[in-house]
């Protein structure tokens, strides 16, 4: 795939993967991956260590244990163990209904993975906060940061302070505000944080009010756009669902953010609010996502009546994800205003959100370009599905899957209004 490329194109280090397999029984789809790794930059190479006539080879990287087809990916004295059973995903989610288990290639994804955490720079360190109801980050999420090489670990500032080596802080999505006074003062935590240059990935709703979250957000010159922005444009939108929007990147922005990031895939913002973006002294600052011209914003919120532009509602369009810094201190800050983006549910039909949110961590904490690669069959031949199931799978994805993602959108926002 196009990260795996210009990983390997960039790759200024020697890196050696050990295919362990015994003579004539090589994976083809595994041979031509790793020919293909090597065809892409010179400091790439591969060999076959069969476990019959080197017993003991694997044993010095720590993989006595590794089973038969395993790779061993070298670096330097740095080293890495897929095993054989991680190079193929199963999924047993129609075994009832088929008797069959649907069967993807994730070996590009794990050894991409495994050489960029190689050859990368230190390992960054990442914080979520909890104990605000803040939305956990999904398994997705956090296995693309692992493969951007950061780790994410929760952090509780009630009974615990911003760790020194933390290289990003993530607030996903509170359901309460930071505490600015009392026995624990969160907010003067994450100002002194901020003061010495530390970075914060901010994903907020439009039905949780957080002032002091805002006034932080505010010294960016960052700021809430009262209302929801619904889409007027039908192409910005999933069909039927004009609140349920399909944004666009912005254009040539300076800090490079969106260098990373595939901007070909579409990312899905369910019930979003407006960022505005005020110019203010001795800070950069720049949209990531906006809506488009048609666009508007419903004033009553989450208490519209109609979907439709009312008097008083105001025109688009909206920056709807925002990137700011303080030129000063080095500090850095990225707002999403949409507290549904990390989704499992949303990422099965629109996988933008994932490497979005990756890209954009990967930019705060240091760590260059984006690795994030699909699970997939390295090349596959035609499938001929029959006419009534293409009827089913046009059902699926025109009708069901998008109720799905409504559905998940009217749960979140059920849940919000009784606590």
């Amino acid at each position: 795939g196009d990260s795996s490329r210009q990983l390997m194109q960039s790759l200024d280090q020697d890196v050696t993967v050990y295919y362990l397999c015994e003579t004539g029984s090589e994976d083809a789809i595994i041979t031509k991956l790793l020919d293909h790794y090597a065809d892409e930059s010179g400091h790439f190479h591969w060999e076959q260590k069969d476990p019959a006539l080197y017993p003991t080879f694997a044993a010095q990287y720590g993989a006595e244990n590794a089973s038969t087809g395993s790779l061993i990916v070298v670096s330097g004295e740095n080293s890495e163990v897929l095993n054989a059973a991680e190079l193929y995903e199963y999924d047993y989610s129609d075994y009832y209904t088929t008797g069959a288990a649907n069967v993807t290639f994730g070996g590009e994804k794990q050894i991409s993975s495994a050489i960029y955490k190689l050859t990368a720079a230190a390992e960054s360190h990442a914080y979520y906060t909890t104990n605000h109801g803040e939305q956990a980050l999904t398994s997705s999420l956090t296995e693309a940061l692992k493969a951007q090489n950061i780790d994410a670990q929760p952090l509780d500032l009630l009974t615990g302070t911003i760790p020194e080596d933390c290289d990003l802080l993530i607030i996903s999505d509170p359901a309460s505000d930071f505490a600015a006074d009392g026995l624990v003062d969160e907010i003067a935590q994450l100002q002194a944080y901020l003061e010495n240059g530390g970075k914060v990935l901010l994903t907020t709703s439009g039905y949780t009010e957080t002032p002091n979250l805002d006034a932080v957000m505010a010294q960016f010159g960052l700021a809430r756009e009262p209302g929801l922005v619904v889409e007027g444009d039908s192409g910005h939108s999933l069909s039927g669902y004009p609140y349920y929007l399909l944004p666009d990147y912005a254009e040539d922005t300076g800090s490079g953010t969106l260098d990373g990031i595939d901007t070909s895939r579409r990312v899905l913002l369910q019930m979003a609010q407006g960022i505005t973006l005020t110019e203010t002294e001795g800070v950069t600052s720049e949209p990531l996502l906006v809506s488009s011209e048609s666009s508007y914003s419903k004033t009553a919120g989450y208490e519209m009546t109609t979907a439709g532009q009312e008097e008083g509602d105001p025109d688009g369009p909206f920056t709807l994800a925002a990137y700011a810094s303080n030129n000063a201190t080095g500090a850095k800050v990225i707002w999403v205003n949409c507290g549904n983006m990390d989704n499992e549910a949303v990422y099965q039909t629109v996988p933008g959100n994932v490497t979005f949110l990756q890209g954009c961590a990967a930019a705060l904490a240091g760590q260059e370009g984006t690795t994030l690669v699909e699970s997939k069959a390295l090349e596959a031949a035609p499938i001929t599905i029959p006419n009534h199931t293409a009827a089913a799978l046009g059902l699926v994805f025109v009708l069901i899957l998008p109720a799905a993602v409504l559905a998940v959108g009217a749960v979140v926002v059920l849940l919000r209004r009784r606590r």
